[in-house]
């Protein structure tokens, strides 16, 4: 049960991606789990929006960079 739960934000939005817009960086950035869930599927080559795999990582990368920053 606990595994679709966890899917099932994935799965909505690579449904929605289908018929819309891909998940903006400014909802990525507001939501690290569906941004690790994308970059995952990415990563295995599951998600096919290569718009927002580069929005999930661009994100992810501006994220480690502000904590790096931020531990000096």
């Amino acid at each position: 049960m606990k595994g679709i739960a966890a899917a099932l934000p994935v799965l909505a939005a690579t449904f929605l991606s289908g018929c819309g817009q891909p998940i903006g960086k400014a909802d990525l950035k507001s939501d690290p789990k569906l941004r690790a869930e994308i970059l995952a599927a990415c990563a295995n080559g599951t998600h096919t929006d290569a718009q927002e795999c580069s929005n999930a990582k661009d994100v992810e990368n501006a994220d480690k960079l502000e904590r790096s920053l931020d531990h000096k």
